[in-house]
């Protein structure tokens, strides 16, 4: 076939050859720029350089090894090192895809740092057609142009022959061509929305991906969601550590071509968290809160029935229970166990507060300290109102959130660490739960030139900044919804007079509340009552039975 098209070419021109001269050489140049005759390292680092800076890669380092040649091909390898977003990274690799240079992407590496970038390693090659590369030979021509010299001629001819060779060669080169295009797009895709975090990834031959993500159930619907993908996968292994599971995937990655409509990134899938895979429990010394005697059974709505719950969470128990506002003090910890049975919420607090805490006697936000409360000052009331629901939250976290809910609250303040403290309200006017929040860390405001300022009240003076934080967003959250029935460990239970409701930790930490009919990542609540949980599964009942109270 090579032969008979090179015998049309040579035919007699139907353009004057000068046009057909210079159409060949503007053809050779178009071809030149996607593939260079020789190699050309100093335009190929450039070229690099400059896409990866226009992506918004930082700390870019090139190295760029001696040319290789291996028959009609040749290639200039670049080893590529930069830092930026996974979005970045993304952006980059679209360039490439799209750059008239033709660029093959041997090798792709992503790290996670603990800056909010990621480190990217990657290996390029940017081929080229070495000056020895054989031609195909010239054609046989009887009826040549006239006027036009032998020499001239037979240059025409062989620049005819290099440039049918070099189309065919960028044919083939762009049909074998890989970018990790969709590799990128189906990470993203994979971990948008769950609780998984990416701690590396690499793309050769095979593609390697190791990360974190928190309860059994996610990580199932992760193995499956690889396996029902792009990826082929080959081996899914996975260890337990901490709150977390470790996991890690290899196989295979298909490869996707220039045209294909990608998603663009939603979420970066190697967003860490700080304080990834840690248990947020209280230390386990355990506090036993008594029952009042009493003669004859109770007449209040609430009981309690808790075992080893951390006591910033009782008052969490107790607020969903009555709608009561709470501020615990960060140094209130301990495990209550209890069983507190027809109280009324006074009744409760009392019992509560014979274990060694005080408990405010009124207001829409009651301090709960581990030391004896001042008088509490009548609240201001007002608008906005808030909700929160917070457990050891960064003082400084949450009064940069009640700013931006009411920007006249904005204060100068001490730097630093400021404290922490359990929150938990519903619709309580912002004034109020700031002053709380001030009295329980030791923060004192005056006004100095209409501006809020914010001392402390047992330290000299110190240099004042804008009280602001930035509350990072957690990927690692496993919801109420995302439990396994294998991981519920039964906390409690606790009505108001009405249905029950139980009471399970999440592997991180959290309290999670249940009723019946509420659903977890393999079950359903079907029934609560005084003694026991029933969830519902596909293999039928599973019950849990609260463990006796130990005195």
């Amino acid at each position: 076939m090579l032969v008979a098209v090179l015998a049309l070419l040579a035919a007699q021109p139907a353009r004057p050859f000068t046009e057909e001269r210079l159409l060949l050489d503007r053809r050779l140049e178009t071809l030149r720029r996607i593939l260079p005759d020789g190699p050309t390292p100093t335009a190929d680092q450039a070229l690099v350089r400059e896409l990866a800076e226009a992506a918004k890669l930082g700390r870019v380092s090139l190295l760029v090894r001696p040319p290789v040649e291996a028959g009609a091909r040749g290639d200039v390898i670049v080893d590529v090192a930069a830092f930026g977003r996974f979005a970045d990274v993304d952006r980059f690799f679209r360039q490439v895809a799209l750059s008239a240079r033709l660029i093959d992407v041997e090798s792709l590496t992503l790290t996670a740092t603990t800056e909010d970038v990621i480190k990217m390693a990657a290996v390029l090659r940017l081929p080229f057609r070495p000056a020895k590369a054989p031609l195909p030979p010239p054609p046989e021509v009887r009826n040549r142009p006239t006027g036009v010299p032998r020499p001239t001629l037979d240059a025409y001819y062989r620049d005819q022959a290099l440039a049918l060779a070099k189309a065919d060669m960028v044919v083939q080169l762009r049909r074998a061509r890989r970018n990790p295009r969709l590799f990128l797009s189906e990470l993203a895709a994979i971990t948008r929305d769950r609780p998984v975090v990416l701690n590396f990834a690499s793309l050769g031959e095979e593609f390697l991906v190791r990360g974190q993500a928190v309860g059994e159930g996610p990580l199932r619907v992760l193995e499956t969601r690889f396996e029902r993908g792009f990826f082929r996968v080959a081996e899914f292994l996975m260890a337990r550590q901490g709150a977390c599971h470790r996991f890690e995937v290899r196989g295979r990655s298909p490869v996707a071509g220039t045209d294909a409509e990608l998603p663009l990134p939603a979420e970066d899938p190697f967003d860490q968290d700080e304080t990834p895979c840690r248990a947020d429990r209280d230390p386990a010394r355990p506090v036993m809160v008594k029952a009042p005697s009493q003669k004859a059974p109770g007449k209040g709505p609430l009981t309690v029935r808790l075992r080893e719950v951390d006591f910033a969470d009782v008052f969490r128990v107790l607020h969903l229970l009555t709608a009561q506002g709470f501020l615990v003090d960060g140094d209130v910890t301990g495990r209550v166990s209890t069983d507190l049975s027809r109280l009324t919420l006074e009744e409760a607090l009392l019992a509560i507060e014979k274990s060694g805490v005080d408990v405010a006697d009124s207001g829409p936000v009651r301090r709960v300290s581990s030391s004896k409360l001042p008088a509490r000052r009548s609240p201001s009331g007002g608008t906005p109102a808030a909700s929160f629901a917070l457990k050891r939250v960064e003082v400084r976290e949450l009064l940069a959130v009640m700013t931006d809910i009411e920007p006249s609250l904005a204060a100068l303040g001490p730097p630093g660490f400021l404290g922490r403290v359990s929150l938990w309200a519903r619709d309580v006017p912002v004034l109020d739960l700031r002053a709380a929040v001030l009295e329980a860390v030791g923060l004192s405001e005056r006004i100095e030139e209409g501006r809020r300022v914010l001392e402390r009240k047992t330290v000299a003076a110190e240099t004042l900044a804008p009280v602001a934080g930035t509350t990072p967003e957690r990927r690692l959250v496993l919801g109420p919804q995302d439990l396994a029935v294998m991981e519920f460990d039964l906390a409690g239970v606790a009505s108001a007079g009405d249905a029950w409701m139980a009471f399970a930790y999440s592997p991180t930490g959290v309290l999670n509340a249940y009723r019946p009919g509420d659903r977890l990542a393999d079950g359903i609540i079907k029934s609560v009552e005084s003694t026991d949980v029933v969830i519902e599964t596909d293999e039928g009942p599973v019950r849990y039975t609260l463990a006796p109270l130990t005195r």
